[in-house]
């Protein structure tokens, strides 16, 4: 009998050994985190100024792969106050190439010498063309103006 026991427990560990599968390996996608902070910098198409430029900075999140929440603040070099406040909007990225971004801005201004509060939009797009080189459209709408503007920008 202690033969056969001890078989048994010998067919069991073979069993099992012959049955063991490698795991597929994992993908480095998952390492990425959705977690991102952002600066950019680009001209003020609302403004009348020549050199007026505006600095986005805040967080982003990624809701899908190409799909971004984001959050921050704009300030600009422009003397007006209007053009400075808090983001928040969506950049849809179509290719590698190509992204669609829309911003909802807070912004203050001076009407009746009293400071109003308001909202502005913007609906922009970017197509890379080199590495170094993007075309970019925006629209941008605010209570006391809009704009829309159309040029090269370069990537550094």
């Amino acid at each position: 009998m202690i033969r056969i026991l001890s078989a048994s427990v010998i067919f069991v560990i073979s069993s099992g050994a012959a049955l063991a599968v490698d795991l597929p390996s994992l993908s480095n996608s998952h390492n990425a985190s959705p977690h991102k902070f952002f600066l950019s910098s680009g001209s003020n198409s609302s403004s009348d100024e020549y050199d007026a430029w505006n600095l986005d900075s805040g967080y982003s999140y990624s809701v899908f792969e190409s799909v971004d929440l984001y959050v921050g603040a704009r300030l600009n070099n422009s003397q007006s106050t209007a053009d400075n406040g808090l983001l928040s909007g969506v950049n849809y990225k179509v290719s590698d190439r190509i992204s669609i971004k829309s911003t909802l801005r807070s912004y203050q201004y001076t009407e009746d010498s009293e400071t109003q509060g308001a909202m502005a939009a913007e609906l922009s797009s970017r197509m890379r063309l080199t590495e170094n080189l993007d075309l970019h459209a925006t629209f941008d709408y605010e209570k006391l103006q809009q704009g829309v503007e159309v040029g090269l920008g370069f990537r550094f």
